[in-house]
């Protein structure tokens, strides 16, 4: 149900307030004139991946587009707050029916990301979420000057959301400041308004004397910090290692495991595999072949899907984990590790990504993935810790409304979900406060709405993945996913009308946002 449109006498600028009973068909109308460009935008931006910090064609494109391709809709601003590839639009619309003064106009922004992953490009589908949130915004502005509606949009390009946070060093900059509601939507494989985790990353470096000896001594630890799961402190925390060899990014889960045992045959290593080889793990396979690196040595190559660091699925890595600590426990001497390819290297490192639903038991699992390994390392690092995301209703009820209605698709797979499935640097945006004992939200320091929606379609021979897995960039661009973005764009571009022309909704909406 649209929101009252009735105006409070003690506002100061006032106007009569907007019929928005058009507003979902003249939504449809300005996406048939806006989404074609914008749709073209994106797909060259998956075509051409860009991975953190380095997205100069994506920023180029829009800058450009804005700037020369058509120009006067947005005040664009390239190299926002002196990043690079970091970019800002802005729009106000001043009815001439308005008397208030600039103060007096609402204001929203959308959030955009288009970095990409290390070696798998758009596998995460940011290409999605700046055609987003460059489409809703576009709506919107749209929509408020045909409906009369005093009221500013910003747009803003937020590189690296990927690996090291982005968006926090903005929010640092001043980027977010003066807008109390920001609004994005994230591509997955299902449709839901939910929570996002904390994330920290320590990485910890190993020494041996021999490349045996380091190889021994960073598997230890991985054995001991897979040997974490279920104790670990706060709720649905996990700690999942990342081998930082060959094609590394900690936020892109190996899809390929190379290990080495020196010293039993090619027969009994085989045999240890296949005997751990179960169906839990999912996807997993292996081939075994001998290895001219060592004297006596076999090699094992695994294989399988990656995705989000997540205990939940049991990964090539972890079957090498598995495999060592089978042999070790076999009592001969003679038996060694070494990594195929590597056999030279005296010094390795593993990151470890911590994650955990609340941002205030971050601390506590860091340190006891840390207190766990600490005897085995030479050193050990950590990267900026991602807060979690809280979930706050008055904005996600109103868009869970309009996903079931007729206009959007009637979807009534859209619901709320209390599962945190990954970490996002808006995290750092919202900056949410909670109570330490009933973990009620209590306060933020801007409102983020941030839906995930899905983009498999879900018929034979369709590619379908989670995210970071290879074969979700290959979602990412088909047809149907373009079109889900469509649909989640036009009802981002709704709520936000609607937030802007209603000061009680807006009231509601950032009853939470300290000061």
């Amino acid at each position: 149900m649209i929101r009252s449109q009735l105006c409070l006498l003690a506002t100061i600028g006032c106007s009569i307030a907007a019929d928005l009973s058009t507003l979902p068909d003249l939504l449809k109308t300005i996406s048939d004139d806006v989404f074609p460009d914008l749709k073209s935008m994106s797909q060259y931006i998956h075509a051409h991946p860009e991975t953190s910090t380095q997205e100069f064609h994506a920023h180029d494109l829009v800058v450009d587009y804005y700037t020369t391709t058509n120009p006067g809709l947005w005040d664009v601003t390239p190299h926002a707050y002196g990043l690079p590839t970091a970019f800002e639009l802005d729009f106000t619309n001043k009815p001439a029916s308005f008397s208030g003064s600039d103060d007096d106009i609402p204001i929203i922004g959308f959030m955009a990301e288009y970095d990409a992953l290390l070696g798998i490009g758009h596998a995460c589908g940011h290409n999605h979420i700046i055609l987003n949130g460059l489409a809703a915004a576009s709506m919107a502005r749209q929509a408020l000057i045909d409906l009369d509606i005093p009221a500013r949009i910003k747009v803003l390009g937020t590189p690296d959301e990927e690996n090291t946070g982005g968006k926090g060093r903005l929010r640092d900059l001043g980027a977010f400041d003066g807008v109390d509601v920001w609004m994005m939507a994230h591509p997955t494989s299902a449709d839901a308004v939910q929570p996002m985790q904390g994330r920290v990353d320590a990485q910890a470096n190993f020494v041996g004397e021999t490349h045996a000896d380091v190889v021994r001594t960073a598997y230890e630890a991985l054995v001991l910090i897979t040997d974490l799961a279920g104790s670990l402190p706060g709720t649905a925390s996990t700690a999942t290692p990342v081998e930082d060899v060959g094609m590394f990014a900690i936020n892109v889960v190996a899809q390929e495991i190379v290990f080495g045992v020196a010293g039993l045959s090619l027969q009994e290593v085989n045999s240890t595999v296949q005997g751990l080889l179960d169906d839990t793990y999912v996807g997993v396979n292996y081939t075994i072949a001998e290895s001219s690196d060592v004297e006596n040595g076999v090699a094992l190559t695994i294989e399988g899907p990656g995705g989000h660091a997540s205990e939940g699925n049991k990964s090539p890595l972890r079957l090498s984990i598995e495999t060592f600590r089978t042999l070790t426990t076999i009592g001969t001497e003679e038996v060694s590790f070494f990594l195929p390819g590597n056999t030279t290297v005296t010094e390795l490192d593993v990151t470890v990504s911590c994650r955990t639903r609340y941002t205030i038991d971050l601390d506590a699992v860091l340190e006891t993935v840390t207190s766990a390994i600490s005897s085995k390392t030479s050193r050990i690092s950590t990267d900026r810790p991602y807060p979690a995301l809280e979930v706050m209703t008055p904005l996600s009820d109103r868009f869970l409304a309009l996903m079931h209605d007729a206009d959007h698709g009637s979807q009534a797979d859209w619901n709320y979900s209390t599962i945190a499935p990954a970490a996002t640097d808006a995290g750092f945006v919202q900056d949410a406060q909670i109570d330490t004992d009933t973990k009620e939200l209590l306060s933020v320091g801007k409102v983020v709405f941030h839906p995930n929606f899905g983009i498999c379609e879900g018929t034979p021979g369709a590619p379908c993945g989670f995210n970071h897995e290879p074969v979700f960039a290959q979602t990412a661009a088909t047809e149907y996913s373009y079109g889900r973005t469509e649909i989640v764009a036009r009802a981002l571009a709704q709520v936000a009308v609607e937030v802007l022309q209603d000061k009680g909704f807006m009231r509601e909406v950032t009853k939470l946002v300290r000061g």
